[in-house]
Order: C-alpha cells, then structure tokens, then sequence
C-alpha cells in the first residue's frame, strides 16, 4: 500500500542530496550543505510512517512486508556499493586503511556504521576524508529507526487516543535528548539514534496531518515559499561551527516539514522543487548519496591530500554516472523484475556475503599478502599510529600519582593517559595541554633525567584554568609548593586560524591563566604547536602502491597561517607577566617553504599532526637548547 506520489518530495530529495555533495566537495560554497542529511531523515518519516499508518489502518499490516520493501529498496544499490569500495581497497589501499575499511563494511552490513563512528570519534581519530564509508552513518539510524518504529506503532495503534501522544512523545523525548547532548557529548548527538529519532518522527507527524487537514492554497503557498527561505538560510548560515544538531538542526527539519504540509500544489513544491531536471536528480538521490562520498574520499587517499577543483568535479561526476548506473541497471531490474522471494532472499544474502569479506578483511589485518602490498617499500623508519607510542609510554613511564588528576585523564584501550617520569609523588615539572602536550612529555622526560616530569592531558582543550576539565589539575598545580615548572601547549586553535573574536577570547583566557601561576610563583613555559598535514603519515613512511612515490613534505602556508594567529598573543603575554618564556618549535619542522614529517630517513609523526617517540625527542632537544641558550 502507497501513498500518491509526489514529485515535489523528489525535488526535496534533489535539494537534500545536492546541497551534501556541494558541501563534501567545496564545503566554502555551502557551509551548511551537512542539512540535507536532516531533511532526508524528515522526508523518510514521512513517507515511511504515512504507508505504516494506512495499512495499520486498513488491518494489513504485516512485518514481513515491511522488512521486505526495505530490503528491496535499500539492498541493492548498498550492496553494488560497499562491493565496488572493497574492491577499490583491495587494490589500492594500505593494510591498515584495507583493514579499517573492512571494518567499516562489516558495520554498514548490519546498519551499525553510526556506532563504529560513534566509537571511533575521538582525538585520534582518523580524518573524516579517509573513511569511505563514513556517510553510512545516516542510513544506519534510519534503518534503527524503522526496527523499532513499526513494533511500537503496531503495538500501540489499537489505543486510538494515545497514537498522537505517542508520536509527540518520541518527537519531544528525542529533540530535548538531542539538545542535551549538544551541550556535554557532540559525538553521542550526532551519531546517537536517540538524539536523531526526532527528526524522522517529524515525518510521521506530518504523515498525519497531511491525511486529516487541507491547507488552503493561500496559506500553503505561505508556507511553502517560508520552507524554501529556512532552506536555503540553513544551508548557507549554520556551519561546522554551530554545535550540530542540537537546536540548530530545528531549521532545516522545519523548512523541510513546512514544505511537505504545504502540498504538491503550493508555489514552491510545484514550481521549482517539481521542475523536471530537479525531480530527476531526486529519483538517483538514494544511489548518489551512497557513491559520492566513495568517489571524493578515494581521489583524496590517491592523492594524498585534498583533491583539486577538477578532480572533486570528476569524483561527482563519477558518482552521477555511478547512480545512473546503479538505478537503470540494478535497482530497477530487481524491483520489476525478479520474483519477489527470490529476490528479498537474494539481496540477504549478497549483504551476508559482503559482511563476511568485510569481518574477513578486518580479522587478516587488511590482507597484507595481498601481491601489491608486497611491492610496497618502506621510505623512512619510525613507527605510525597509536599502539606503539602508548605501549612506549605504559612501558617507561608511571601513572601519574595524583589521583583525582589521573581519574579525569581520558584513556588508550583502557588504560590511564596521566603520566610522570619517576614513581616519587613530588613533581618538578608538569606538561599541560591536550595529547600536543602529551607527545611531548617523552622527549622532555629523558633531556631531563634528574627531574620527576608529568604530563596532565585534556582532550581537545587549551589549557586554561577556566575549563571544569582542568580545575582539579589548577587546583593541584597552584596548591604544589615544591612545584615551580610548568609548560603551557596544546593544539592551540585546534589546527585552524584563529578568529578575530577567538583571537580575543583566547588572550583573556591566557592572560587569566598566567596571572592564577604567576601568584602561585610558577615558572611557565609557552610553547607553539606543531604542524598539521594534509596528508597520511603511510604515505611519509611508506613508497605508495600505486604512483611508487612517497611524500612527506607540504607547504608551510597553513600553518604559518595558523601560527600568526595566535603567536603575537603569546608574545604579548610574555611581555605582560613574569616569568614567562615562549619557546617557537616551528623549525624544528619546517623550512621557510615547507614542512617535513621526517628528516634524515627518519619519521617525526605518527600520524597527520602527533610526534612519535623519535619527534618527541627531536623537539625536546631543541626546546633544552632554546632553554639553556636563554
């Protein structure tokens, strides 16, 4: 049982999916362009909820029916797709990225890709760029969605006076869920089902209304012409740096749900979301979202960096052809004509099969045997990743002894990140900051031998005495009589210029921080961060499989960039109080011209912007000269 179709809600879909790939390719153009997302969730809801409603209603509802048409609309282009990425990895990719991928396949396999994500998200965790299967995040709430949606309807429909209640009460839960977690856990409300559930039982509010109320066509083009405005000032207003979704995502689900409500024959609906080409797109929607964040994500691993203009203008126009493809060729074969068990049946399977290679991948750690693998040589020496520089630090260093300090210390497979060179509960120096802090701690550690150093880490944050994160390590270190070093350092920026207006707050912050140590009679130390890459720290290490080059090398405009943003305020907070020394490490790395993650065949990073053990003590060596010499 459908509802009529409405070639507006194609036109809402066009708007949804092209305003994402604008946004994955040129993210300057349209910021918000991440809303479409939002608004595929409404469209869902609605269409979804509005068949379940009619059938329950009618008495023929049936379980097996449902998962069927979900089967059969979702399977086919997911499982071309995830076959086409293993594929592509099998021959292009590193053993470690294989392995991740497989990972990431086993998960899009069994709808679960939001929590991998979920799991994953984190100071280490890889660039968004390199995970081809990162936008499965979507699908997988939506099809959690609807396992548990249609059970709780079905049980509940009978009641006839709670059914309103029941979807207000998801949609209020959810929403207010959502904006909690906006304030204490982006990673849980963006990538939770419960903090999204909302956005697609707006749709089965809408699926109510549109059966039960007639807008009149004044009001309808009111709100038609209102739901294209919130739209497009969505797109283009709210960005990365909104906290998202929280009461931000509120825009783009209204625009969409005003545009739904308002009907095929409101101004907007038929007059621009109706237009042919703009439908068209819509009907491809489901297949070029899945095979657009493949095309970008792997020219940017085959590059090594971010692709140029022409090349993410290729990669789109690969994923249309790809979409094209997928819907002529496979979607609409099966839906009309194959046997319909035969074909649920068989769709089940291929997704097993596609799973298990994906488990299989993970398990064999991305298939090193693999013959291109074996022509992969090795450039510079050094290790990469997390698990050699913290089995390192677990192997040579203490858990720091201070025990509400290390209690709220973050932690690497389960075990504390807190740390002091001797086992003595007395500090002479303490390193504060985030994990650009922490990677520093080795190298310092062993240039001075006779000191007892720890190293008090905080995620993601500078450190600031103003930070909750920090008041028990501030209330230690100003507290400590015996302890007069400290160093100040961090991801300052978190890799990005400064804004003028983060400019200031960042000066208050520092200077409210230096004044609380200088009382204290503390002796800090400031120093720069270091350099982020745009590329992999594999294809530094590593000679790649396919152009048979390394790189190791970019130019150091970013990150000069980054540094005149903040260093003049460290400079003049050095001017400002006692006390206080800046330490510039930015040669350590760079040339005038560019930037180096290795030097002398030798790896400085483990990743695309932390030192390995060999890094940590190139840049301790020269912060002990730079401290010597002064």
């Amino acid at each position: 049982m459908h509802l009529p179709y409405r070639s507006d809600i194609d036109g809402l879909r066009a708007f949804a999916v092209s305003s994402v790939l604008i946004f994955h390719a040129f993210p300057s153009l349209i910021p918000g362009g991440f809303v479409g997302v939002d608004v595929f969730f409404v469209i869902s809801g609605f269409l979804i909820s509005g068949i379940i409603f009619r059938e329950l209603e009618a008495g023929a509802f049936s379980f097996a029916n449902f998962y069927a048409r979900r089967v059969k609309r979702i399977f086919p282009a997911l499982v071309a797709m995830l076959t086409a990425s293993y594929a592509f990895g099998w021959f292009f990719l590193f053993s470690d990225d294989f392995r991740r991928l497989g990972s990431h396949i086993l998960r899009a396999s069994l709808f679960l890709s939001n929590f991998i994500l979920w799991h994953e998200a984190g100071y280490f965790d890889y660039a968004a760029e390199t995970k081809p299967l990162l936008h499965l995040w979507s699908l997988g709430i939506e099809e959690q969605f609807y396992i548990v949606w249609p059970v709780v309807l079905w049980t509940f429909w009978r009641f006839k006076s709670v059914r309103h209640v029941l979807v207000g009460t998801v949609t209020v839960f959810s929403f207010l869920w959502n904006v909690y977690q906006s304030q204490h856990d982006l990673s849980h409300d963006f990538y939770s089902p419960l903090t999204r559930f909302w956005e697609l039982s707006t749709g089965a509010w809408l699926a109510f209304l549109t059966g039960r109320y007639q807008v009149k066509s004044t009001l309808a083009n009111m709100l038609s012409f209102a739901g294209i405005v919130i739209l497009l000032v969505s797109v283009f207003l709210i960005d990365r740096h909104k906290i998202f979704p929280g009461a931000w995502a509120l825009m783009p689900v209204l625009g969409a749900a005003l545009l739904i409500y308002a009907g095929p024959s409101a101004w907007a609906n038929k007059y621009f979301l109706s237009a042919r080409l703009i439908v068209a797109v819509g009907t491809v929607s489901y297949p070029l979202y899945l095979w657009h964040w493949p095309a970008l994500t792997f020219a940017r691993i085959l590059e090594g960096a971010v692709p140029s203009v022409a090349v993410r203008v290729a990669a789109l126009f690969v994923a249309l052809l790809l979409a094209l493809a997928t819907f002529v060729l496979i979607e609409k074969p099966i839906r009309f004509t194959w046997k319909s068990s035969f074909k649920t049946l068989s769709l089940v399977v291929a997704m097993i099969v596609i799973g298990y290679l994906g488990l299989l991948c993970k398990q064999k750690q991305g298939h090193p045997e693999r013959s291109l693998m074996q022509s992969v040589e090795s450039v510079n020496a050094g290790d990469l990743g997390q698990d050699a520089f913290y089995s390192y630090y677990f192997e040579n260093f203490h858990i720091c002894s201070d025990t509400d300090i290390h209690l709220g210390s973050g932690e690497w497979n389960g075990k504390i990140r807190c740390f002091q060179s001797k086992a003595q509960s007395s500090i002479d120096l303490v390193i504060l900051g985030d994990s650009h802090a922490e990677h520093l701690f080795a190298g310092i550690s062993e240039m001075y031998p006779t000191l007892n150093v720890a190293v008090y880490p905080r995620s993601g944050l500078s450190p600031f005495i103003k930070y909750v994160e920090f008041k028990e390590i501030y209330k230690s270190v100003l507290n400590d009589q015996k302890l007069k070093d400290v160093v100040l350092t961090s991801m300052w920026g978190r890799g990005d210029p400064l804004t003028s207006e983060a400019q200031k707050v960042f000066a208050t912050d520092l200077d409210e921080t230096l004044s609380a140590l200088n009382r204290a009679g503390k002796r800090v130390t400031l120093i720069t961060d270091t350099p982020k890459f745009y590329f992999d720290a594999q294809r530094c290490k590593f000679n790649h499989p396919v152009t048979g080059q390394s790189q190791c090398n970019q130019s150091i405009d970013s990150y000069q960039q980054v540094l005149d943003s903040y260093v003049p305020t460290l400079r003049s907070a050095v001017n400002s109080h006692r006390n206080v020394r800046l330490i510039d490490i930015r040669h350590v790395f760079c040339t005038d011209k560019a930037c180096h993650m290795a030097m002398n065949a030798e790896m400085l990073f483990r990743d695309d912007h932390h030192l390995n053990i060999h890094g940590s003590r190139v840049a301790a060596k020269f912060i002990a000269d730079q401290i010597s010499d002064n």
